[in-house]
């Protein structure tokens, strides 16, 4: 006992103070991060994504890493963190759909911009569902055309029906107004 100093024990405590520090910051990390669902189902349409949600509110957000109105949006941290708190406590299931068509910086963006939800990169089901479904016909070069843009935000009640196919990004005052009134229906 004589060869343990008043420093090795100081080094000692220092380094299981630092280890318990580490320890709790990565379970915090792993449990932020837990909350980042992804879906590989590359056969569901629309209607079969909406159906593994059965019974809850679901705010759909549809975006692309290529698209900056979108990028932007999703790096308002404080949008993000108060509409993921108020999803959670109202038991509404966030749903993004990437509609990137290689997928290569998909995942990057949803860690780094710590998106909690339910995720799915777009397939050729989904994407047909939106041109058909959710686009709006236009006239451009003397031609009529559906068109579809992104950023978009769909609201779907706990039925499963759109109760709303355009409504504001996630933090807007309109859409907590509009999802306080869908749950109180």
């Amino acid at each position: 006992m004589k060869f343990i100093t008043k420093s090795f024990i100081k080094t000692v405590v220092l380094g299981v103070f630092v280890a318990c520090v580490l320890i709790t910051s990565h379970a915090n990390a792993q449990s932020k991060e837990s909350n980042i669902h992804y879906l590989t189902d590359t056969a569901v349409d629309f209607n079969g994504l909406i159906s593994k949600f059965k019974g809850k509110v679901i705010y759909v957000d549809i975006w692309a890493t290529w698209c900056s109105p979108c990028r932007h949006e999703l790096q308002v941290r404080k949008d993000i963190e108060d509409f993921r708190d108020f999803a959670s406590k109202n038991d509404i299931v966030i749903l993004y759909i990437c509609c990137d068509k290689d997928g290569k910086g998909w995942k990057p963006f949803i860690t780094a911009n710590k998106l909690a939800g339910y995720h799915i990169l777009v397939n050729t089901h989904l994407d047909k569902d939106f041109h058909t479904t959710f686009s709006t016909v236009q006239k451009r070069n003397g031609v009529m055309k559906r068109s579809f843009y992104i950023p978009r935000h769909i609201i779907i009640d706990e039925n499963g029906m759109v109760a709303d196919s355009s409504v504001d990004s996630q933090g807007s005052a309109s859409v907590y107004a509009r999802l306080k009134k869908l749950l109180n229906e």
